[in-house]
């Protein structure tokens, strides 16, 4: 069975018990009641042993042994009760705070990472394996409460007949070897089981989203056999996972069960020739029916804390992940100019931009054309560092932006897509979503300056309609102007357009672009347009090919010269 390394084990260990240290003390508090609990574990042996040799033998009073058996159980209920509400809720706040700072690592990682990684498996580690790590409480709690209740079960029974319990458990060793051997083949299981759950669900993930896709494909067939195929595959690895964790308790029950039949051969032979009273026998044989729960306990602790470990593993492995966008620490303020200076990016399948120079003036308009694949979306994003140049520099008025504060430089920075975004909010919280000091006032006024007002006061609830997932209730233009919406309300001195009115009909578009007019007005303004009128307002035009920049002027200087531009503009530039 391969194993993990010992090292990557013991340092998960640590850190998922420093998760739980803040805890300790309501943690001590389950500890004492489980010390309680196990203790008494060993009163109805003594009951047992009371009751058949001084009441039904000898004719003694039962109504103590009544009142005690009720008073035994209800503490016992009791103490139970309390200890696994402690440790549940210990468990579950411990879970919360390690998928708090998880969710909070996700989205400190770069993009190339999340495209990288499908969501569904970023939603089965976020969610699935997080989950998992509550084990981790009830595994502490059982290596206590088991050996406790072990050895105060194993006292009963060398009070009641010393010799019978050497018999018994001197087996008892023995049930040690299956939890020791199965340990790590649990652990590996685990963590497969894990992996094909992850993979399981970023194919449904995929699907669910692609739905369109595939029913106008036709691919329904295709992803289904390749549903079925990872769904067998989740199938035997939780299969195995599951047969790992329960195999330690039947080999742990035939060594008990063979101590438990050398007992009550030698026990039977000595009530048998009046050496021991039937009392104690039925009292000791008690004691072992006992003990047979905590035995099988201690073979759980094993799968308990694999299962929690093995979480553990890829939870803080993914925690320990340095993102690849580093914040820098300057202070931004909003840029005069924006420069590109020999620019390369490559996303690891070859060059994307080469050797692109460029500066954008505040307040300027510049449209990036050119054919599809050239680079333009690319330069985009390495404005609001999405991605870092693979060589060269992009500078905001002289400092080089990866020496500013991330977040500030992104604060200064709007973009509108042609790829609409709306969270399953509130149409007023989808307009405010990055700005927190948005009053509802400002969220109107940007709805009006958007062309968005009146279709949002026809929505049932008006600004407080909650939109579905992906905006499915809206229009394409209604969801693009909401989008606008967000843009003019962030109030950024840096606009970036990605053809933000390539999807849409005339009449949303004539919308769209008046709202657009008014968002770009005094900002520094980078535009990806394949419309003619968005490419005639432009201060300059920028055309791309190949990841390279191969003519800029105005609309007239580029047709005048004869080049790309106006190349493009006979093979269709609308």
């Amino acid at each position: 069975m391969p194993t993990q390394p010992v090292a990557e084990h013991a340092s998960s260990g640590r850190r998922l018990w420093r998760a739980f240290w803040p805890h300790r003390g309501r943690l001590a508090v389950a500890t004492v009641l489980v010390l309680i609990a196990s203790v008494l574990q060993g009163v109805p042996v003594f009951l047992v042993r009371w009751t058949l040799n001084d009441i039904l033998v000898q004719g003694g009073n039962p109504a103590p042994l009544a009142i005690g058996v009720v008073a035994l159980y209800a503490l016992n209920g009791l103490v139970n009760f309390a200890r696994a509400s402690i440790t549940r809720s210990v468990a579950w706040r411990v879970v919360t705070e390690l998928r708090g700072k998880l969710h909070d690592q996700l989205l400190r990682q770069d993009l190339a990472w999340h495209l990288r990684t499908p969501s569904g498996e970023r939603q089965s580690r976020l969610l699935g394996d997080i989950n998992t790590l509550q084990y981790a409480v009830n595994g502490v709690v059982t290596a206590v409460q088991k050996p406790v209740t072990l050895l105060v079960l194993i006292g009963s029974a060398f009070v009641t007949n010393p010799k019978l319990a050497l018999i018994a458990f001197g087996l008892l060793p023995l049930a040690a070897l299956p939890i020791h051997r199965v340990g790590q083949w649990v652990r590996r299981a685990s963590r497969a089981a894990s992996d094909a759950a992850a993979a399981l669900s970023a194919h449904a993930q995929q699907t669910l989203t692609g739905m369109r896709v595939v029913l106008i494909s036709g691919g329904e067939e295709d992803r289904s056999r390749a549903f079925r195929r990872l769904d067998e595959a989740h199938e035997a690895a939780q299969v195995e996972a599951l047969t790992a964790q329960l195999l330690p308790a039947p080999l742990t029950e035939l060594v008990a069960a063979v101590g438990v039949g050398a007992v009550l051969w030698v026990g039977g032979m000595e009530v048998a020739d009046g050496q021991a009273a039937a009392g104690d026998l039925v009292g000791f044989l008690v004691a072992l029916a006992v003990m047979n729960q905590p035995l099988r306990g201690l073979s759980e602790v094993g799968s308990l804390m694999q299962r929690s470990l093995a979480a553990a593993d890829t939870v803080f492995a993914l925690m320990d992940k340095a993102p690849e966008i580093v914040s820098g620490t300057e202070p931004v303020v909003a840029p005069k100019n924006i420069e590109f200076l020999s620019v390369a990016l490559d996303y690891g399948a070859g060059p994307v931009l080469e050797d692109v120079s460029l500066t954008l003036r505040s307040g300027e308009r510049v449209a990036l054309v050119g054919p599809s694949g050239g680079g333009k979306t690319s330069l985009l994003s390495l404005i609001p560092r999405l991605y870092d140049p693979s060589s060269g520099h992009i500078l905001w008025d002289g400092r080089d932006a990866r020496s500013l504060r991330l977040s500030e430089l992104r604060r200064h920075i709007a973009v509108v897509s042609q790829e609409t975004f709306l969270f399953d909010d509130t149409v007023a919280a989808n307009i405010a979503f990055g700005v927190a000091d948005a009053t509802p006032a400002a969220i109107v006024d940007a709805a009006i300056s958007a062309n968005a007002d009146g279709f949002i006061r026809e929505l049932p609830d008006g600004y407080d309609t909650r939109i579905h997932e992906l905006g499915m209730r809206l229009s394409g233009g209604q969801r693009q102007r909401i989008c606008i919406a967000r843009a003019i309300l962030r109030n950024a001195a840096v606009l970036l357009l990605d053809e933000a009115t390539s999807n849409l009909d005339a009449q949303s578009e004539a919308a769209v672009q008046e709202a657009l007019d008014r968002l770009m007005f005094g900002r520094t303004t980078l535009v990806v347009a394949h419309r003619l009128s968005t490419v005639r307002n432009a201060d300059r035009i920028v055309y791309m090919e190949s990841g390279r920049v191969v003519e800029s002027g105005t609309h007239e200087q580029l047709v005048s010269a004869g080049g790309a531009y106006r190349s493009l503009l006979g093979a269709g530039l609308s």
